[in-house]
């Protein structure tokens, strides 16, 4: 494998948790996360497009932020739908997606501002040159039809997806 890993996934709303990222499923998923991104660096992939928003992709941009500390190899570009995404966030997250704005390869804003259809245009331009998508949805949940769409436009490309579904968390760590 040497193409890109685009990383896309729901937002906090979705997660049977919520916003409380202390619940023992949220570290797991954060775990069970970091280590498929681990094994994809270590099959080769250095490019990760992640697509922002207050989860699974600010999970994962501050994954591969502390990842790039020891490996100056990984590249990790960052897809938000439109600029004023985080203007309405809590401050806390608006801060460490701020952060880790500062810290990636390169930021591409998809559009100026929010129009219908921005947060599926970013995770389009994600894909579109990666050969692996990582996406991190509940397929059974209504709230995620734009990350179950994502994957099948991914897969009609051909191109190799992972799901790590959040609602399977507790089933995945009891094996």
């Amino acid at each position: 494998m040497s193409g890109g890993c685009a990383i896309i996934g729901c937002t906090p709303i979705c997660f049977p948790w919520g916003y409380d990222e202390e619940d023992e499923n949220c570290v797991a998923l954060k775990l069970l996360m970091l280590h498929q991104i681990t094994a994809l660096r270590e099959q080769g992939i250095a490019r990760f497009n992640v697509s922002m928003d207050c989860g699974a992709g600010l999970y994962a941009a501050e994954m591969l932020n502390g990842l790039r500390e020891t490996d100056g190899d990984l590249e990790w570009i960052c897809y938000i739908p439109y600029e004023e995404q985080a203007i309405k966030w809590i401050p806390e997250l608006r801060e460490r997606y701020f952060n880790a704005l500062e810290s990636c390869s390169k930021v591409i804003t998809v559009t100026q501002h929010k129009t219908i259809g921005c947060e599926f245009a970013a995770y389009l331009a994600a894909i579109q040159y990666a050969d692996t998508v990582f996406a991190i949805f509940d397929a059974d949940n209504p709230k995620c039809e734009r990350e179950a769409n994502i994957v099948s436009v991914a897969k009609e490309n051909g191109k190799m997806v992972i799901v790590l579904d959040p609602a399977s968390i507790g089933q995945i760590m009891n094996r």
